[in-house]
C-alpha cells in the first residue's frame, strides 16, 4: 500500500500544458494499483535474488504466524472434547429432566458444564482465541538483540449505555495475530534491524576513534573535517555485518524458537469407492460429496481447528479451491473404459508401490485392491446368500419328509431330488426320525457356518497395510496436479477429497546468494557518501 501512495502523489502532479492534471482523481487509486504491480514485477525481474530472499521472509512469516506449539495444540483438542462431552452430557440431562416433568436448577447446570459458571463470557472469548494463530514473529538482530513484531487483530466489546450501543477497544484481552501485516511487514522490518544494527555499531566504533556523530534512520552526520573518517567507518562495519551469514543464521533461529511448533496445511487424500448394478456389473467410482474419513473425535477437532488458523489467516493456497469445507474434485470420465481396466488383484502377497517414488503407480495400485475390495465383497454376499438359502431349504425339506413319515406318506421322488445322496439314502432307509432330526438340522447350520466362513479366505477383502495417498497442498503442489490430469484423462478411478491437518513448521531452503562481492562496498564511490 506504501508503493500505491507513493504512485498516486506523483500521478496527481501530472498536469497539461494549462496546468490541468492529466488524470482523473476517480482513476488514480486503480491506475496506481495497476503501475505499482508493474514495478514489483519489473524489480523481480531484474534483482532475482533479492526478490527470492523476500519470498522466503514472506513465507517464513506465514508459517510462523499461522502455527502453534504442540503443547497449545494438544490443550486446545482437549478442551474442545471437554466441552463437547459437557454440553452432550447437559443435553441429556435437559431430554431426561423433561420427560420427567421437572426442570434442571442452576446447581444442576454448572455440576453438569461449569464454563456456563461466573467469567463465562470471558472464557469463551478466550476459548475462541483459541481457534485462532497467536505466534508472532521474533528474530535476533546482529546486535543480539531480540525484535517481536506487534501486529494483532483489534478485539472490540460492545458497552450498553443508554443512549446506544459504543464498541471499544478491549486491551485487557488478548488479541489475534494479524497475519496478513506479519507477512508483509517482516521484509522491510528484518532490513530495517539490520540498518539499525549497522547504524549502532557505527556509532560505537565512531566513539572509539573520536568521532561527533549523529544520525537520522540511514543519514549520518559528523563535523565537515571529519566526514572522510566516518565514511570509512561506516563502509568497514556494514562489510564486516554482512559477511556474517546473516540469512542462515536466521533460519537457524527461527528452527530452533520453533522447532515445537506446529502448521495447519491443506491436504488432497486420493480416495476411491466402487458400487454395482443389481446384476452385478460395475457401476464406476462414485463422485458424490463425501464427508471427512477421520472417525476419531480428536483428529475431527484437529482438522476443524486447522481449517479455521487457515480460513483466519486468510490463506488461499488456490491449486484446487478455497478453504472452504472438505469438499471434492468434481472429474467427468469415462466410468465404463475404467470399469474395463479394472482387474482383480491378489490382496495376500500384493506389495505396495511408495507413492513418493511413482505417484500414479501406487494410485493404479489403490484403485485396483479397492476393485478387488468390493468385488470380492459382493462375491462374498452373493455366495453367502446362496448358501443360506440352500441349506434352508433343506432343512425345511427334512422337515417336511418327516411330517410325511409320521402320516405314513413316503415322500415323492421330486421332494427328493432336492436332497443330497447322503440324505435321500437317509430317507430311503428311514433313518431319518424325530430324535435326529435336531442332530441333522445342527450338522447341516455347522456345515453351513464352515463354508461362509471360509469365503473370507477365499476371497480376501481385510487390507492391513497403509494405503493413504495423501498430498499436501504447500508442498507437493507439482504431485497435485500431476494426479488431477491423470484422473482428468481417465486414467484413475479415484478422487481427490480437500482436508486440513497439522504438520511440523518446516522452513524452505535459503535461496542461493547473489555473486556481489560484499568488499566492493569499500571502494565503490556510491555507498556512504
Amino acid at each position: 500500500m506504501g508503493a500505491k501512495e507513493q504512485i498516486i502523489a506523483r500521478l496527481r502532479e501530472v498536469k497539461d500544458e494549462n496546468g490541468a492534471h492529466v488524470f482523473d482523481i476517480m482513476n488514480l487509486s486503480k491506475l496506481a494499483l495497476y503501475l505499482a504491480k508493474k514495478i514489483f514485477a519489473s524489480l523481480g525481474e531484474m534483482f532475482t535474488q533479492a526478490q527470492e530472499t523476500q519470498n522466503w521472509l514472506n513465507e517464513s512469516a506465514r508459517r510462523i504466524s499461522s502455527s502453534m506449539t504442540r503443547a497449545a495444540l494438544a490443550d486446545t483438542i482437549k478442551m474442545a472434547a471437554d466441552a463437547r462431552k459437557s454440553s452432550a452430557r447437559l443435553r441429556t440431562a435437559v431430554k431426561q429432566a423433561k420427560a420427567a416433568g421437572e426442570t434442571l436448577d442452576c446447581d444442576e447446570v454448572l455440576e453438569l458444564w461449569p464454563d456456563l459458571g461466573p467469567g463465562a463470557m470471558r472464557r469463551k472469548r478466550l476459548d475462541t482465541l483459541a481457534d485462532k494463530p497467536m505466534t508472532p514473529v521474533a528474530w535476533t538482530t546482529p546486535l543480539g538483540m531480540t525484535v517481536l513484531q506487534p501486529y494483532r487483530k483489534m478485539v472490540t466489546r460492545r458497552v450498553a449505555t443508554n443512549l446506544q450501543n459504543i464498541n471499544v477497544h478491549d486491551v485487557n484481552m488478548p488479541a489475534q495475530i494479524n497475519s496478513q501485516k506479519q507477512k508483509t511487514a517482516f521484509p522491510p522490518n528484518f532490513v530495517h534491524s539490520l540498518d539499525a544494527s549497522h547504524m549502532v555499531l557505527s556509532a560505537i566504533e565512531c566513539k572509539v576513534a573520536g568521532l561527533v556523530f549523529a544520525s537520522v534512520h540511514d543519514s549520518y552526520w559528523t563535523h565537515a573535517c571529519d566526514v572522510d573518517k566516518m565514511n570509512s567507518i561506516l563502509r568497514e562495519q556494514f562489510v564486516k555485518m554482512h559477511k556474517q551469514p546473516i540469512m542462515a543464521n536466521v533460519k537457524a533461529e527461527f528452527e530452533q524458537r520453533y522447532s515445537d511448533h506446529m502448521v495447519p496445511i491443506v491436504v488432497w487424500d486420493y480416495v476411491n469407492s466402487f458400487s454395482f448394478e443389481k446384476n452385478g456389473e460395475l457401476k464406476g467410482s462414485q463422485r458424490r460429496l463425501s464427508k471427512s474419513g477421520h472417525e476419531k473425535q480428536a483428529e475431527q477437532i484437529e482438522a476443524d481447528l486447522a481449517r479455521k488458523h487457515i480460513e483466519s489467516c486468510d490463506e488461499t493456497e488456490g491449486v484446487l479451491g478455497g478453504t472452504d469445507d472438505l469438499v471434492q474434485m468434481q472429474i467427468e470420465v469415462n466410468d465404463q473404459k475404467l470399469a474395463e481396466s479394472m482387474e482383480v488383484v491378489d490382496l495376500t502377497s500384493i506389495e505396495l508401490i511408495d507413492p513418493a517414488q511413482d505417484l500414479f503407480g501406487a494410485a493404479r495400485q489403490a484403485d485396483l485392491i479397492a476393485y478387488t475390495q468390493s468385488v470380492n465383497g459382493n462375491r462374498i454376499k452373493d455366495e453367502r446368500r446362496a448358501l443360506m438359502k440352500t441349506y434352508r431349504e433343506r432343512v425345511s425339506q427334512l422337515r417336511k419328509y418327516m411330517t410325511q413319515m409320521a402320516k405314513k406318506t413316503a415322500p415323492s421322488e421330486e421332494d427328493k431330488i432336492k436332497l443330497c445322496a447322503a440324505e435321500q439314502a437317509a430317507v430311503d432307509s428311514k433313518q431319518v426320525t424325530q430324535g435326529t432330526l435336531v442332530k441333522y438340522i445342527e450338522n447341516l447350520k455347522a456345515e453351513r457356518d464352515t463354508l461362509i466362513d471360509g469365503l473370507d479366505a477365499k476371497y480376501p477383502v481385510k487390507f492391513d497395510r497403509s494405503l493413504a495417498i495423501s498430498i499436501s497442498q504447500r508442498d507437493d503442489k507439482e504431485q497435485l496436479e500431476q494426479l488431477e490430469t491423470l484422473i482428468k484423462q481417465g486414467k484413475l478411478a479415484g478422487r481427490l477429497v480437500k482436508g486440513h491437518k497439522f504438520t511440523e513448521l518446516t522452513f524452505d531452503d535459503l535461496p542461493a546468494q547473489g555473486d556481489f562481492d560484499i568488499n566492493q562496498v569499500l571502494r565503490s564511490p556510491y555507498f556512504f557518501s
